[in-house]
């Protein structure tokens, strides 16, 4: 499916994503290939805990870890000729991802997490994003789509 702008987050995408709490940040959550709900289920689930219960299984690769983004590493572009609202952020870095334990990668979630002790029901998925990759061990980078909304 793509890049895909989650149901619940439409409306609140930009307002989400300029961190507005300044505890807050944009998470990556990469998903595994197998159990992979499809992009419907992803699309329609709120939160992230509900993406683990329609079966989608977290990414579990030596030396992964969600990946957080902060204010110096999202920009959000407005432009009014076109009216649509840009989001850009850094790329998802792993050194030596995987190699011990490895993983068939699917998606990429990026989600908005209001503090660093937020449970997964409470974090809402704002995007999906197709990533299909197999870990090695090797370095991995992953750079996340612009992602825009119009009106």
């Amino acid at each position: 499916m793509g890049n895909v702008l989650v149901d619940y987050a439409k409306g609140r995408f930009i307002e989400k994503a300029t961190l507005p709490l300044g505890t807050d940040s944009l998470i990556a959550v990469l998903l595994q290939a197998t159990g992979l709900p499809t992009d419907t289920v992803l699309k329609r689930n709120q939160f992230l805990s509900g993406v683990f219960t329609a079966g989608g299984t977290e990414s579990t690769f030596t030396n992964y870890s969600r990946q957080s983004f902060t204010g110096a590493s999202i920009t959000i572009t407005v432009n009014t000729s076109t009216d649509v609202v840009t989001l850009d952020t850094s790329n998802v870095v792993i050194n030596s991802a995987g190699g011990a334990l490895n993983n068939s990668v699917a998606k990429l979630l990026l989600c908005y997490k209001p503090t660093s002790a937020t449970a997964d029901s409470a974090i809402p998925v704002l995007t999906t994003h197709d990533c299909v990759i197999t870990t090695t061990g090797g370095n991995l980078t992953v750079t996340i789509p612009s992602i825009g909304t119009a009106t």
